[in-house]
């Protein structure tokens, strides 16, 4: 079941065991006068949001967290373009004039013999019948040198919890579609803008009762507000920033907490 987006510049697979889920936004006009029922009038367009989703195996954790990323930010710099999926019967459906606006994944099942990259892709496109010709789906890159499961999440070389446990990355962006009035369908206005990736680390701080409040403030307070690099599993992300820190309540010697970073696509 393979999956590829291609804009004629940017030309990427979309992992194994693609999948793909429309639902549709109608712009109709609806007329209301006083003491009167509603005139309804078809004012034509129709967008498609399609909710993609996609997995492939990477030899570790922090291969498949890489793989992820280097994707979602490939995906962030495309404009419109052809989104192809193909079902396990062989059935092909194309969307031309297809965009991303965002894309969302952690890993699954990791281990040092094997990680699951799953993922998610929003896509907006015109609300028409599935056209065009199939094309080639890219080949998956290979595996990124010096990678592991070491689950050792630092930023700015300061530790991020004592027990860290994942890491999911998110893409985000802007990329209008237009209606068309009068007629079936849209056109992507475009530019894209305002993207941006979201690193979350979910891990735990373990202290003395009496100190952990304490000891998450110096952690918040040690990580921002500056840019630094965001590493672990033998990756580093540069010139992050703190976003915010989630806790949660516990009465015990540790607290669990998502930490969320952000990075600028040039």
């Amino acid at each position: 079941m393979p999956g590829y987006f291609t804009d004629g510049v940017v030309d990427v697979e979309l992992g194994q065991h693609v999948w793909a889920a429309d639902s549709t936004l109608r712009n109709n006009v609806n007329l209301c006068a006083w003491c009167h029922y509603a005139s309804l009038m078809d004012s034509g367009g129709g967008i498609l949001t399609l909710e993609v989703g996609g997995q492939r195996c990477r030899a570790n954790r922090g291969d498949a967290e890489r793989y992820m990323f280097e994707l979602f930010a490939a995906l962030a710099t495309s404009g419109a373009g052809t989104l192809g999926i193909e079902d396990e019967r062989g059935y092909q459906a194309v969307y031309r004039y297809a965009v991303c606006v965002g894309a969302t994944g952690g890993v699954l099942a990791a281990n040092e013999d094997i990680s699951l990259a799953d993922m998610r892709f929003d896509f907006y496109t015109a609300e028409k019948s599935a056209e065009g010709a199939w094309g080639a789906v890219p080949a998956a890159p290979g595996p990124y040198g010096g990678t592991g499961t070491l689950q050792d999440y630092t930023a700015g070389g300061v530790a991020l919890g004592d027990f860290p446990t994942e890491m999911r990355i998110e893409m985000r962006r802007n990329f209008p579609m237009r209606v068309i009035p009068r007629a079936r369908g849209a056109r992507a206005r475009g530019p894209a803008s305002c993207a941006q990736m979201a690193f979350s680390v979910t891990t735990a701080l373990h202290e003395a009762v009496d100190s952990l409040p304490e000891a998450m403030s110096d952690l918040y307070r040690t990580l921002g507000p500056r840019a630094v690099a965001l590493a672990g599993n033998g990756n580093t992300f540069d010139d992050v920033i703190l976003d915010s820190a989630s806790p949660e309540f516990s009465d015990r010697h540790h607290a669990g907490m998502t930490i969320q970073f952000l990075q600028e696509i040039a």
